[in-house]
C-alpha cells in the first residue's frame, strides 16, 4: 500500500527534527545490524525529510558536498515504510535541486535492503572500504613485542604531538602516522605512511609493533582504522600485526 509523504527540505535542522532523525536512524541501525551514522550537526548539508500525513518521520536523506559535481548521499527509511517509494521521492527532490551533481552512496554489506535499492537504481559499484580493529590486550602486546624483537634494523618511535607519531631507522625518518582518540579507551589510526625509499623493508611492521604498545601504555584498549579494499599490502600488514576486519562499506556512484 502506497502512502502519501510530505517532503520538507531544510538546511537547518530544528531541535525537534534532530530528535526525530536520531530516533529514526537508531531504529534503522538496530533493524539492519549496522552502525552507519546520519550527519545532523555538520554545516552546508541539504536535508530532505519525509513525513507521513500523521506527522511521523518515515524517511530522510541528506547530501554531503565533496566537490562542485560530487556529493555523498546518506538516507534512511523506516523498515515498516520501505518499498513504498519514499526513498525514490526524496531522491527525486534532491536531484531536482542539484541536477549536475553525481551522488556517492556508502552502504554496509549487511544492509540487504539498501543493496537491493542500489541494484534497482543500476548504481555502479566503485570500491570497498574495510573497518578494522585491534584489541590492545596482553596477548596482542606480547605478539607485537615478539615481532619487533626479531627485527634486524634499529627502529625508534617518537611522539611529536598529541596525535602524531614518527618512525626513524638508523636516525633517518622513514614513517609517519596519526592516532586520533575517539573515546577514553579507543583511538583511530590514520595517515599511516612509510616514505617511498623505505617501503618493502619491514618498516611498516616495525612501526605498528612499536606504536601499538605505546598506545596501550597511554591507556588505550582498542585501535580502529579504515583501509581500502584493494590495498592488499596494507590489509596484509594490519592482519599480521593483530587487526581484523569488523565491517565492510561499499561505495556506489549514481
Amino acid at each position: 500500500m502506497n502512502l502519501d509523504i510530505h517532503i520538507c527540505p531544510t538546511n537547518l535542522l530544528t531541535q525537534k527534527q534532530q530528535q526525530e532523525l536520531a530516533d529514526l536512524t537508531a531504529f534503522c541501525r538496530h533493524h539492519d545490524g549496522t552502525d552507519l551514522s546520519y550527519p545532523t550537526d555538520e554545516e552546508d548539508l541539504t536535508h530532505m525529510l519525509g513525513y507521513l500525513p500523521d506527522g511521523r518521520l518515515a524517511a530522510c536523506l541528506t547530501l554531503i558536498p565533496y566537490e562542485e559535481t560530487l556529493a555523498e548521499c546518506c538516507a534512511f527509511t523506516h523498515p515498516v515504510f520501505r518499498r513504498q517509494g519514499f526513498f525514490s521521492k526524496l531522491l527525486e527532490e534532491a536531484i531536482s535541486q542539484y541536477p549536475s551533481v553525481d551522488l556517492l552512496f556508502a552502504v554496509s554489506e549487511d544492509c540487504k535492503d539498501a543493496l537491493k535499492v542500489l541494484e534497482s537504481m543500476e548504481a555502479e559499484k566503485d570500491s570497498d572500504e574495510h573497518m578494522m580493529e585491534c584489541e590492545l590486550n596482553s596477548q596482542c602486546i606480547a605478539q607485537q613485542s615478539g615481532i619487533a624483537d626479531s627485527s634486524f634494523h634499529p627502529f625508534s618511535l617518537f611522539r611529536t604531538s598529541e596525535t602524531e607519531y614518527v618512525l626513524y631507522r638508523s636516525g633517518a625518518l622513514c614513517g609517519t602516522a596519526s592516532a586520533e582518540p575517539v573515546s577514553e579507551t579507543t583511538v583511530c589510526l590514520h595517515h599511516v605512511e612509510i616514505l617511498p625509499e623505505f617501503r618493502n623493508q619491514g618498516c611498516g611492521t616495525a612501526f605498528l609493533c612499536l606504536l601499538l604498545p605505546s598506545l596501550s601504555e597511554n591507556g588505550f584498549r582498542k585501535v580502529i582504522l579504515q583501509v581500502a579494499g584493494d590495498n592488499a599490502p596494507a590489509m596484509a600488514l594490519y592482519k599480521k600485526t593483530g587487526f581484523s576486519v569488523t565491517k565492510t562499506l561499499s561505495y556506489y556512484f549514481y
